[in-house]
């Protein structure tokens, strides 16, 4: 059935007011960054009548807000390492070789995510306590990659399925060994994937809070995550620099997004058979 106008502008009018609902959030978060405490309490200054940066100045210059940053990065850059790692070989595992009993691994694997974090939050505790853990970023490591590695298996495994062996057969008959072919053939292929699948690894890791806020005690070993929480008060809340925190807390996920979206926008194997 062929779609009218009248359905195509419906169609266009739902997706503007749904991309203006996703992007109002993030628009007052940006407003209330750049406005001075007099206007964030003043209800009829909705739009800032003039910017001030003192809110960002405050959390960069005059808080630990870099520490809890350059925590987070160093967390989220391992764990997303590690996952993928392990994810990527993994999954060529499973897909490439008759492994016996390997869709009870895989349900294994998956089972894993059926327990709720806070469930799971008591044995952790106890685990990393025996091993001397708590207090610290390799335990966080730890746990991350524990709820980050079985979705990114499952998610590999659905884009190595859709690759045509026959290529890296070809591959290795023109001369190429098994870790040839899988680098100049299939890695290029599952590009999009790939990319997918550290995109979520890293922001799984990067907006953890619960772990981080109940294994983590000195202060300067926070994540941002946690650090941001500082703004909160028990009787106030200092909401300049708490949206100022927001907005920089973003900038990694966004400069993340920027560099694999050419990938993840891309055919998982356009133009890889001619003819």
């Amino acid at each position: 059935m062929k779609r009218t106008k009248l359905d195509y502008g419906i169609l266009y009018t739902l997706a503007v007011i749904i991309s203006l609902c996703s992007l109002l959030p993030f628009v007052w978060v940006m407003m209330t960054s750049l406005k001075s405490p007099e206007q964030i309490y003043d209800i009829e200054q909705i739009i800032p009548t003039y910017v001030t940066f003192a809110n960002y100045g405050q959390v960069l210059f005059q808080s630990n807000f870099v520490r809890y940053f350059i925590n987070s990065a160093y967390i989220s850059a391992i764990v997303t390492a590690i996952s993928m790692l392990f994810a990527v070989m993994a999954a060529y595992g499973f897909c490439r070789y008759n492994i016996i009993g390997a869709e009870k691994m895989k349900m294994s694997i998956l089972f894993t995510k059926m327990f709720p974090g806070v469930l799971l939050s008591i044995p952790y505790y106890v685990i990393m306590k025996n091993m001397g853990l708590i207090d610290s970023h390799m335990g966080l490591i730890i746990i991350n990659c524990s709820f980050v590695l079985p979705f990114a298996v499952w998610n590999m495994c659905t884009f190595f399925l859709q690759i045509p062996w026959e290529i890296e057969e070809s591959a290795m008959i023109d001369g190429c060994n098994r870790f040839q072919s899988f680098i100049k053939v299939i890695f290029p292929m599952a590009k999009p994937g790939i990319s997918a699948t550290t995109l979520y690894c890293f922001l799984m890791s990067w907006d953890e809070f619960m772990y981080a806020n109940t294994f983590i005690t000195t202060t300067l070993k926070k994540t941002v995550q946690v650090g941001i929480r500082d703004y909160i008060g028990e009787y106030s809340t200092d909401w300049g620099p708490l949206m100022a925190a927001v907005i920089l807390s973003l900038v990694p996920v966004i400069v993340f997004f920027v560099f694999v979206q050419d990938n993840l926008v891309g055919g998982l194997s356009a133009g890889a058979v001619k003819g």
